[in-house]
Formats: structure tokens, C-alpha cells, sequence
């Protein structure tokens, strides 16, 4: 982690993403001369702060804060991974915190209120465009290799001239995932509990991506960042950094629903688990965008067996707006312990079967059934031995046990030979 000062510049390493968001949000409230604790919740992309890392460009690019050119043959500096504003080491420290929106509040005086309510404009960012870039007013290219020049809405992608830009609409349409995204407007109020409470958009089906950072080798990190740029960021979550549970509660209040799982069976897994503690398997649909190894799941609904290019994510945002719906059975395994009775039911039926008999040999004139019960007494007792030969042998390891066991086996045999006689 790069921190930059006007005096100095210190490179703070971390073992894991959770540990190095940890420093980041630490770094941040003391530059807000705020308290930090490392369990609560992680506003940062609440803040309109920008998320730095060091990064290098193909052809020339510019500062936002000084609009000099970077430097080095590969353009080196700092980019926000969030809004892709530039900016020297040394100037980064001086821009001002104007991200990607995320609220109401963040939009500040820009907003657009009107008879219909309240709207969002465009948010405009300067400079360093793409080589093929098109004015959206004109149809003439824009851009520059010398100097910032033109603009970019970072929620629309629309590009204009400086001097078209005052012909563009002011209401911002969103773009081409529009359907997937959470105004900002629609965040306008924090809980009881400090949460942010969020208002569904109208003909919307607002989507909550949830990525496991750690997937595909850590690949899920870029997919972070590029999931930050098409939407709104407030509605992409590192499970890593906190768990799912942060953002299933800004969505929980939606009539409907989607969710998009960045990872592997196991995060899929724990996504719905949450899902079922909240019980909100009613009111949304969850697709799966394959990371790493282990996607059975995702490759039986239809998702393939693996993602890895994260130029594709707009054109899979369209794949899920028209995806159509399967009901998933999930199954609960539950253990349970029984107590066993130990009521003697065994013991008692040989008893009973012992006195029915005696009592017929002593009681009967008839010879034919004093054989038969002997017979029957016989075998009776027979079997009686041989359990208790079987329980003596369970017993052997207490000695106490084993002789009270071993005389009741004496006197089982001479009851038997008793019999016979």
C-alpha cells in the first residue's frame, strides 16, 4: 500500500486483502481525525474516497489534480480503481473526494429536483479517454495524447466535447446496465443501526453482487474493481471483508431482487446459507459468475466452468437481465442423538417364558405337554446363557462385574442341567 504525504512516501505491505483493507480504512479515519475499529462495518465506498493502486498505462496519460503528464515512458502513477481518476504520487494527496456517487448525500448540490422528484445528473471526469472515443453529441472523435481534454460520464459512458457537453441532456440515463443499478438516489437515509436503508428503483430489478476476492488465485479482485465501475458502487461486496451478510441487509427490504455470486461452489454455499438464516430465498434469484476451480453448480445452471476475463462483465450483466429462472432443492442434513431405553424387555420375556413353562410341568396330568414345556424350557434357558455369555464378555474389562457375571453363569448352567434332568 502505497501512503503518500507531501513530505514522504512509505510502502505498507499485507499478508491478505482483508488485512490490507483493514490499513486502508485505519489510514483513512486518520486523515478524518476519526476513530477507527477494525470490526465495524467497512464504509469507505460510502465516503466518495478514492481507492488507490499503483498502476502503469499504455499510451500518454494525465494528472486530474495537476494535468501533467505522468511520467516515465509507461505513464506510472496512481489510479482510483473505482472512478479511474489519475494522479501523481505526490498530487494524490490533494485531490478531492469526488469518486464515483454512491448516495443521496454524496451528489450534493449537482442533484436535479424537479415535478417528478428528485433526479441524478451525469458525473463528468476529465480527460484520458479511450483511443477510439466518440462524441455522443456529435459523432466526432474526443480525446487527447497532450493534455486532458473532454469528458466521461463514469455511470452512462458517455463522451463529449467541451464545447458539447452543455447540449447533452441533464439527466443521466444510466447506460446499458440500468436495469442492474442502484441510483444513488435511492440510498437517502441510514437506519437505527447506522445501515444505509435503500428505496427500490422503479422498473428496475436491482442487482447485489457479492465477490469472493480470494477466488481463481486472487483474480477476484479485478472482477471487484471493474463490478465498481459498471455499477453503483455501494452494491458490490467483498464476502472476504466482512461476509455476505452486509449486503443482503441493504437489499433485504426490496419487494424482488437478484444476486450475482462471484466465486466457487463454497461461496455460493455460504451466500445461501445466509439467505436462508434472513429468510429471503423468497424474494430473490441468484446466478453465479464462476471463479477458480470447483463450479459444478454453476456449470449445471448454465454458467460454464470458469470466468476469467473481465472485459466480458457488461456483456454477462445482459446475460442475467434475460436469464430465465430454475428452483434449486437444498437439503439440510441433521443430526440428532437418541436415548436408548434401558429397560430390560430381553430379560423380561425369558422370565415370562420360564414361569409359563413351570408352571404347566408343575400343574399339567397330561405327560405329552410336560415334555413339551420341558422342551420349550430347555431351549428357553439356552438361549438365556448365551446372552449373558455375550454380555460377560462386554463386562470383562471391570473386574467387580465380571465376577458377579461369572457366578450368574454357574447358576444359569446348573439350571439348565436341572432341566434336562
Amino acid at each position: 500500500i502505497p501512503v503518500i504525504t507531501p513530505f514522504r512516501k512509505l510502502m505498507l505491505c499485507a499478508e491478505n486483502r482483508k488485512e490490507m483493507e483493514d490499513w486502508i480504512s485505519a489510514l483513512k479515519s486518520v486523515q478524518k481525525w476519526e476513530t477507527y475499529e477494525a470490526s465495524q462495518f467497512n464504509m469507505e465506498h460510502f465516503s466518495g474516497m478514492h481507492n488507490w493502486y499503483a498502476c502503469s498505462h499504455a499510451r500518454p496519460t494525465f494528472c486530474n489534480v495537476c494535468r501533467e503528464a505522468l511520467p516515465g515512458v509507461t505513464s506510472h502513477g496512481l489510479s482510483c480503481e473505482v472512478c479511474k481518476f489519475k494522479a501523481h504520487k505526490r498530487c494524490a494527496v490533494r485531490s478531492t473526494n469526488n469518486c464515483k456517487w454512491t448516495t443521496l448525500a454524496s451528489i450534493g448540490n449537482e442533484i436535479i429536483e424537479d415535478e417528478d422528484g428528485v433526479s441524478m445528473p451525469h458525473q463528468w471526469l476529465e480527460g484520458n479517454l479511450p483511443v477510439s472515443a466518440k462524441c455522443m453529441v456529435c459523432d466526432r472523435n474526443c480525446g487527447s495524447v497532450r493534455r486532458l481534454q473532454d469528458w466521461r460520464c463514469l455511470w452512462c459512458k458517455a463522451i463529449v466535447h467541451n464545447s458539447c457537453k452543455e447540449h447533452m441532456g441533464k439527466i443521466c440515463p444510466l447506460g446499458q446496465c440500468k436495469v442492474s443499478i442502484i441510483p444513488p438516489t435511492a440510498l437517502n437515509s441510514i437506519d437505527s443501526d447506522g445501515f444505509w436503508k435503500a428505496t427500490s428503483p422503479s422498473c428496475s430489478s436491482p442487482l447485489l453482487v457479492l465477490v469472493n476476492s480470494k477466488s481463481g488465485d486472487n483474480q477476484g479482485v479485478k472482477f471487484l474493481r471493474k463490478f465498481r465501475q459498471l455499477l453503483n458502487p455501494a452494491q458490490v461486496f467483498d464476502i472476504m471483508n466482512g461476509g455476505p451478510q452486509l449486503g443482503l441487509r441493504l437489499f433485504q427490504k426490496f419487494e424482488t431482487f437478484r444476486i450475482l455470486v462471484c466465486g466457487g461452489d463454497g461461496s455460493v454455499g455460504w451466500v445461501l446459507s445466509e439467505l436462508d438464516k434472513l429468510g429471503l430465498h423468497k424474494q430473490c434469484q441468484l446466478g453465479v459468475l464462476p471463479l477458480g476451480t470447483g463450479n459444478d453448480l454453476a456449470r449445471v445452471l448454465g454458467w460454464g466452468g470458469l470466468c476469467d476475463d473481465d472485459a466480458q462483465l457488461l456483456q454477462i450483466l445482459e446475460k442475467l437481465e434475460r436469464a430465465t429462472t430454475k428452483m434449486l432443492d437444498r437439503w439440510s442434513v441433521m443430526t440428532y442423538e437418541v436415548a436408548t431405553k434401558n429397560t430390560p424387555v430381553i430379560m423380561t420375556q425369558y422370565a415370562d417364558s420360564v414361569a409359563s413353562h413351570l408352571t404347566k410341568i408343575l400343574d399339567s396330568d397330561k405327560h405329552s405337554d410336560v415334555i413339551s414345556s420341558a422342551k420349550f424350557l430347555c431351549g428357553t434357558v439356552n438361549d438365556f446363557v448365551s446372552e449373558v455369555g455375550k454380555a460377560y464378555e462386554r463386562a470383562a474389562e471391570n473386574r467387580e462385574e465380571a465376577d458377579a457375571m461369572a457366578k450368574k453363569v454357574n447358576l444359569c448352567k446348573m439350571l439348565s442341567v436341572c432341566v434336562r434332568v
